[in-house]
């Protein structure tokens, strides 16, 4: 008896390095939104779901009328007033910085630490930072499927998944390579623009893909906001193959911020403990409140350069 051969068109499938063979396609597949996600995964994977809501993603931008969204004190602003809120990014643990009915960025930063207004550029958020806030940003049609930062920014859209909840059709990071795997965080969490030139955020970038194919990474060189990515790219645990979630939790599980898995040290001796005995010892000068941090990553950097003497 001779057996049918059944054709695949090579099209209809993804290959994801590392992870076997996803059926679907992350280009042509749907957007279905977190709470599509939720309804199964809030019974599933109670604790994932949980902390995810407690993270800064999912408030990556509200819309001002929101329950507690605005932090900032109008009263010293000259700028703008408030009424021309329309949308805040970020919920305010450092900053936060705000947006128009039309989507374009107002002229000041309320800087939560010193309770001041920083004066900024006023430039077109849809080009410029909305697609790092929203899921699903469209850029032909500068339009989103969700705002915040919601399941399918990592997991990728989820319309095959929905219509029959398989492993082999949704990304699932932790299966990628290490340098696929830090992409997906590094798609938001970067400096550069994408290959038109015209947005400072890729476009055409779903999880599993080569960020590089899709985004020209600035390679900054001196600390800013954002770009913990492309300073990690330039240091030896990037170069190494450590990845975003050696240290951090995707989710949000532990609470320990921001988004750590373990507190600093105790992260950084799991690793360096042949070399490092305990902080006393290795910086006897240094701050009784100082972390690995305080010397390794000065604001914030992600470099985790040796500091000059």
């Amino acid at each position: 008896m001779k057996k049918k051969l059944v054709l695949i068109p090579i099209a209809s499938l993804v290959f994801v390095t590392a992870g076997g063979l996803v059926t679907g396609d992350v280009h042509s597949a749907q957007y279905k939104g977190s709470a599509t996600c939720k309804m199964c995964h809030k019974a599933m994977n109670k604790e994932i779901v949980s902390g995810y809501e407690t993270s800064a993603h999912p408030k990556a931008i509200q819309k001002a009328d929101a329950a507690n969204a605005i932090v900032a004190d109008f009263s010293s602003n000259t700028a703008f007033t408030k009424d021309k809120v329309a949308y805040v990014l970020g919920t305010g643990r450092n900053e936060q910085a705000y947006l128009d009915a039309n989507f374009q960025v107002l002229p000041a930063i309320w800087n939560v630490k010193s309770k001041s207004w920083t004066a900024t550029k006023a430039v077109d958020g849809n080009t410029q930072c909305v697609g790092c806030h929203v899921t699903g940003f469209d850029a032909a049609n500068k339009t989103h499927k969700e705002m915040g930062v919601g399941c399918e920014s990592c997991h990728g859209p989820g319309s095959d998944h929905t219509g029959g909840p398989s492993k082999a059709n949704i990304v699932n990071p932790k299966n990628l390579t290490g340098a696929k795997k830090a992409m997906v965080c590094g798609q938001c969490h970067s400096v550069g623009k994408d290959t038109t030139g015209n947005f400072a955020f890729p476009t055409n970038f779903r999880p599993g893909d080569d960020l590089t194919k899709s985004f020209v990474d600035a390679k900054p060189t001196s600390p800013g906001r954002n770009q913990q990515y492309s300073e990690w790219i330039q240091s030896k645990h990037g170069q190494m193959g450590l990845d975003c979630t050696t240290c951090h939790d995707p989710h949000n599980t532990t609470g320990i911020k921001p988004q750590l898995k373990k507190p600093i040290n105790e992260l950084c001796l799991g690793c360096h403990a042949g070399t490092v005995k305990d902080l006393a010892t290795h910086a006897p000068g240094a701050p009784a409140d100082a972390t690995c941090a305080t010397c390794h990553m000065p604001e914030g950097q992600h470099t985790f350069k040796t500091p000059a003497k």
